[in-house]
């Protein structure tokens, strides 16, 4: 049960700016870009704690079934939510052989986005993501 009643994007609406940052973002970062929207997806569903993309201990994280590029995104969204030392130059040199740096800054900054979505979502009392 919703803490403030509405939907998600209900409650923006009652600060219009606020709504029209999250639609700005939504529709030109979240949804567009220069990142494959399919891989920003499975990011934020990784942050959802999608079963499907997640273990129940995220250093044991099994992501044989992903692509390369597909790991390293969901290796460095990791290294964003939970712990900020797996960046490391390994992980920085690796990200530097399949991203561009404009792919790198979008996709940090969807990652992170979608995070405080998500966390802002939970503390309403409604899904981290809407059906």
């Amino acid at each position: 049960m919703s803490r403030l009643p509405g939907t998600a994007d209900e409650i923006r609406a009652r600060v219009p700016p606020v709504l029209d940052a999250w639609t700005f973002m939504r529709e030109n970062v979240l949804r567009a870009g220069v990142v494959d929207t399919e891989l920003k997806e499975l990011c934020f569903r990784f942050l959802a704690d999608d079963p499907e993309v997640t273990a129940e201990d995220p250093d044991a994280m099994n992501l044989s079934g992903f692509s390369e590029r597909e790991q390293l995104a969901l290796r460095w969204a990791q290294a964003i939510v939970w712990d900020s030392d797996l960046a490391d130059d390994a992980l920085w040199e690796r990200l530097h052989r399949l991203f561009s740096e404009d792919e790198l800054v979008e996709l940090g900054c969807a990652i992170g986005f979608e995070l405080g979505q998500q966390h802002w979502r939970r503390t309403l009392g409604l899904p981290p993501r809407d059906s």
